[in-house]
């Protein structure tokens, strides 16, 4: 069998692969989060939140500007401590109106906390 014949065999096949991967999930919501930042953001982004009494936000936040903060969050590695058992203490630095805060938030099992917000100048 002559070169160009395999290949275009090989190219058929591969088209209607693509084909099928393209119909089967269309419409889905499927994401790939393989870096760190990005699963713990996907994580917080899942859960509900709970502000704590103790913080003193300069603001009131509500759930559609939480959720605005976590799509232009950046994960503190170096400032947080994941190591931890019962709640993971994460620092996240976002903007809010074009301000940057740092949030700190304890990513329990099933809630997070915010423990403590402030606007970066």
């Amino acid at each position: 069998m002559e070169f160009l014949h395999r290949l275009g065999y090989y190219l058929g096949g591969f088209s209607v692969g693509l084909v099928l991967l393209f119909f089967i999930f269309n419409g889905k919501r499927t994401q790939c989060h393989y870096g760190p930042e990005a699963r713990v953001l996907d994580n917080l982004s899942e859960k509900n939140w709970v502000i704590k009494p103790s913080t003193t936000a300069p603001i009131q936040l509500d759930s559609l500007q939480i959720q605005g903060l976590l799509k232009t969050a950046d994960v503190d590695f170096g400032a947080s401590n994941s190591s931890l058992d019962s709640c993971k203490v994460y620092v996240l630095n976002s903007y809010l109106e074009k301000r940057p805060v740092q949030l700190t938030v304890e990513n329990c099992a099933r809630k997070v906390k915010l423990t403590a917000f402030s606007f970066k100048d």
